[in-house]
């Protein structure tokens, strides 16, 4: 513990993404490998946003970070892979330990590169509201238009033709395309549903808040 007291929360995190990917490229779920560098980008990225005090650096990075952010999300649908994993064995044996420590594991993934992430997300947002004065109702628009953009980013990323972040640098109109121009009923309402699960997420981190304020008080 007094060795984690020395460290910084960024230095932590970077530490276990390294652990993380390591573990998980040996085991069943290895794409676990990817996302999870996916997922930390964004994060990392925010930290040098906030970090750097040059006006064009810090649009530049936030520009990434806006195109890698919704691999953070994204990793939420990776749960449906939980059925990779027999967990339950006949009845009357023993179940596998291993097996439920990877299910384990990787609830704890999504769980706290959600909660770094969109962490992260209102830090930006209140430093962008400070910086430039804006009133709470822009604030919120900007809030719930990146909230959305990141919803169709895990629709294209999940489904068919399912793109990846990278291929905004290797296929940009393509990727636009796909992602702003091909619209179907089932993709808004898969979209919306990946919007609320923002705003689930925003809603527990806003109720987390006001519990830690009133035990402060």
């Amino acid at each position: 513990m007094k060795l984690l007291s020395k460290l910084s929360p960024q230095t932590i995190i970077r530490l276990l993404t390294i652990f993380i990917m390591l573990l998980m490229s040996q085991t069943t779920f290895y794409f676990l490998t990817l996302n999870t560098f996916l997922a930390y980008l964004p994060i990392e990225l925010s930290f040098q946003i906030q970090r750097t005090n040059r006006p064009w650096l810090q649009k530049i990075l936030a520009a990434f970070w806006l195109l890698f952010f919704p691999n953070i999300p994204y990793l939420a649908s990776d749960i449906i892979h939980a059925d990779m994993l027999t967990i339950y064995s006949p009845v009357g044996s023993v179940p596998s330990v291993r097996l439920w420590g990877l299910l384990i594991i990787l609830f704890l993934v999504v769980f706290a590169y959600i909660i770094w992430g969109f962490t992260q997300l209102l830090a930006l947002m209140m430093a962008l509201e400070v910086r430039y004065r804006l009133k709470s109702w822009l604030s919120w628009g900007i809030l719930l238009g990146i909230c959305f953009l990141s919803s169709m980013g895990i629709y294209a990323g999940r489904f068919p033709p399912r793109l990846h972040s990278v291929y905004f640098l290797t296929d940009p109109w393509k990727v636009v395309d796909i992602i702003f121009l091909q619209w179907s009923v089932k993709k808004l309402e898969l979209v919306l549903l990946f919007w609320l699960l923002h705003l689930g997420i925003l809603f527990v981190l806003y109720i987390h808040e006001k519990l830690r304020v009133a035990a402060l008080k």
